[in-house]
């Protein structure tokens, strides 16, 4: 059978038209049903990133108030902590005591006790408090003190069944009972439990006394956690007293010619302070004085001094609180106050009898802590004051680098500033 030149070209169109098909359903059709799939995958995501755009500015727009609620959180914390307990009622006891200048002999608590609050309909289930009832000596206006600090102290404490009696030397005796509060929270920063050294023994816990001391309990290793890696510059430490007020009128001593020989403009020598970064070993445990300088946020206080083998002074929580340290020799003995702008140690114009823990100087050691947020800009100046023939060593660890929190005064001779 003979092909025409007809059949060809139908032959020809056929092979086309199957072609054709062949094409559209095994390449075209897959690969356009592909394109489309991507084209909505490719809509999906651009909303997708639209809706994160549009959270993002929220989140920028909403910035400031949520690291202002972030604050205000940690402030909170701090006031009504999560995991109060009795050995920090007792710390706190003992600042208010001495914030106060009473003497107390009674520092037993009750067991944790739940509160249930109800505030705007809402049960408040999780708060707690422990008590503790108390008889304090102190002056009236001290008491009333003490009542206005429960607007400001940190944490948390009410007064409660106050009863009020007249006594000797302008004193009064309080009675009351006293509460200091926490709140369960387990997203709550916690409240730190820090070294410190107080006096102990039957009748001498938190006033001098003839008690067991204890010794003085920071070790190089408790430094070396937090200290960074030393800087080469040199740093030089102020010299002039113009921001120290009134804490250096609580020093005052009868004049004598050490007294006066020591105010003189001209007593300030060039070996009084050697403000320097050293490598040099420092033996914590024969520190005399331990200063802690802390944030205001601190759940304890900004400033802490404690003597050691005697206890601890605390400062007011100011934003710039001056601070106190001085010396005197009369005779063959050495005696020091110390003092801040809500303690005094030893109150009046009287000193102690300091008992070295070095023969060759005297040691301060200070602790500081660098700062981590834009408003932590507290600043605690201390004045040391040197009226003796020792050498005074002061020591200065972990503080800012760039905004240093602690600022010394020097007044007298031989002081000499090391900073870490």
């Amino acid at each position: 059978m003979q092909i025409t030149e007809r059949d060809k070209k139908l032959l020809l169109i056929l092979g086309m038209v199957l072609l054709g098909f062949l094409f559209y359903n095994f390449f075209y059709s897959p690969y356009s049903q592909k394109l489309s799939s991507l084209l909505s995958e490719k809509q999906q995501l651009e909303n997708r990133l639209s809706e994160i755009e549009q959270k993002i500015a929220l989140y920028n727009a909403q910035k400031a108030k949520l690291e202002e609620i972030e604050k205000d959180y940690t402030i909170i914390s701090q006031k009504i902590p999560p995991n109060q307990d009795e050995k920090f009622s007792m710390l706190d006891l003992q600042r208010l005591a001495q914030m106060v200048g009473s003497k107390t002999s009674d520092f037993t608590f009750s067991q944790k006790q739940n509160m249930n609050v109800n505030y705007n309909n809402v049960n408040i289930v999780k708060a707690y408090f422990y008590s503790s009832k108390q008889n304090w000596q102190m002056t009236y206006a001290n008491f009333k003190k003490l009542l206005f600090l429960q607007k400001d102290f940190s944490p948390l404490y009410s007064l409660d069944t106050i009863s009020l009696s007249s006594g000797s030397n302008n004193m009064i005796t309080a009675s009351f009972e006293i509460r200091f509060y926490g709140y369960e929270d387990s997203l709550a920063p916690m409240r730190l439990w820090q070294n410190f050294s107080i006096p102990s023994g039957k009748g001498d816990l938190f006033s001098g006394g003839a008690g067991q001391k204890v010794e003085f309990s920071y070790t190089p290793e408790d430094l070396k956690k937090n200290e960074p890696a030393p800087q080469p510059t040199v740093k030089v430490e102020r010299t002039d007293n113009s921001s120290v007020t009134n804490s250096e009128q609580q020093t005052t001593l009868p004049q004598t010619s050490a007294n006066i020989s020591s105010n003189k403009p001209n007593s300030n020598k060039t070996e009084q302070q050697q403000t320097q970064l050293s490598e040099e070993k420092v033996d914590y445990t024969k520190a005399d004085f331990v200063v802690t300088v802390s944030t205001l946020y601190s759940p304890t206080t900004n400033i802490t001094i404690e003597k050691s083998g005697k206890g601890s002074i605390f400062g007011a929580k100011k934003k710039n609180e001056n601070a106190y340290i001085t010396i005197e020799k009369k005779g063959d003995k050495y005696y020091y106050k110390m003092g801040t702008e809500a303690s005094v140690y030893p109150q009046g114009n009287s000193f102690d009898q300091l008992n070295f823990q070095s023969s060759s100087q005297i040691l301060i050691v200070v602790f500081s802590s660098p700062r981590k947020y834009k408003d932590d800009d507290n600043v605690v100046t201390l004045k040391i004051t040197n009226n003796s023939d020792k050498p005074i060593k002061v020591y200065i660890s972990n503080d800012d680098k760039q905004k240093p929190r602690v600022n010394i005064v020097t007044n007298g001779s031989r002081v000499n500033v090391t900073r870490k």
